[in-house]
């Protein structure tokens, strides 16, 4: 796939950390319960209520959106640009929407818009919006560095309601409001708790993917140590689910007060095939299942 390819050149260039292999880092949840995750190294799978996991998609990206009001559903602008891949995989006409990324986290936002943080060797990076019609600007720019470290491109990106959206560095949260301000949520987040952490990744905790609770709550798969982290408004941080060795999770998503991880075997190497995910579920009673985990076919 050319644009992960670009992604990958970029960081040994970067030097940004030496291990640039990386599993997916999407799971969403539609308003009827199906629940979509991607798997690098095969496509989206689909659980349906049922709990039945269904391949929907062979194209086997990093990263996805839920277009939930399909903004996009007939959108023609979606492609090649800003060295990344984007694709919607559902029908045309069909809502909501699922758009693929190949490179870059990706959010459809409150206005429509499908946003994301293109890779930048230096400087500021940009947060960049663009709409089904094809329209592209730069809604905001986030800065460079993250506790003396540059920052490439951002490892997570969800959207409120509100209009604001949020993203997740190495060991930072930010918030961009509806205008465009950036602000730090949290900031030199450290886990007391991260036991048999990952090796290899840029900084601990290694924040990937994020879910935005309406009371505020920020849910976030802290992939570096094995967690998913639950952040209040207020209040201290609580790891709220772990997982043993090789897995981690890399992303998370909400169904009501259900906390969906999108959790990988994370193996040396980049060979996608042996990066295997499972899904698994918090209940709102405190359960923990695993609601489907993927089965390779052996050639």
């Amino acid at each position: 796939m050319r644009g992960c390819l670009v992604v990958r050149l970029g960081l040994l260039m970067a030097g940004a950390f030496g291990a640039v292999a990386h599993p997916g880092s999407s799971i969403v949840v539609d308003r009827t319960g199906q629940v979509f995750f991607i798997d690098t190294g095969q496509g989206v799978w689909k659980i349906d209520p049922e709990g039945r996991l269904t391949l929907v998609h062979k194209l086997a990206y990093h990263w996805m959106a839920l277009d939930e009001r399909g903004r996009f559903a007939r959108s023609q602008s979606l492609g090649e640009f800003d060295r990344g891949s984007f694709e919607r995989i559902t029908p045309a006409g069909a809502v909501p929407a699922l758009i693929l990324s190949s490179d870059y986290p990706v959010a459809v936002g409150a206005d429509g818009g499908l946003y994301y943080v293109p890779y930048n060797r230096q400087g500021d990076r940009e947060l960049v919006r663009r709409m089904p019609d094809g329209e592209r600007s730069v809604f905001a720019r986030l800065p460079a560095y993250n506790g003396g470290k540059p920052m490439l491109w951002v490892n997570g990106i969800a959207a409120a309601p509100d209009g604001s959206l949020y993203t997740t560095d190495n060991d930072a949260i930010r918030r961009i409001d509806r205008n465009g301000a950036v602000a730090a949520v949290r900031d030199a987040i450290d886990l007391a708790d991260c036991a048999d952490p990952l090796p290899d990744v840029p900084k601990l905790p290694y924040l990937r993917g994020l879910a935005l609770a309406p009371d505020g709550t920020i849910y976030a798969a802290a992939s570096g140590c094995r967690s998913v982290i639950l952040i209040p408004a207020r209040g201290p941080i609580r790891t709220i689910l772990k997982a043993e060795r090789p897995w981690s999770p890399t992303a998370v998503a909400l169904d009501g007060k259900d906390v969906y991880a999108l959790e990988y075997l994370h193996t040396p190497g980049d060979d996608r095939t042996q990066w295997v995910p499972r899904v698994r579920k918090l209940g709102a009673d405190g359960s923990i299942t695993t609601v489907a985990t993927v089965a390779r076919r052996k050639n």
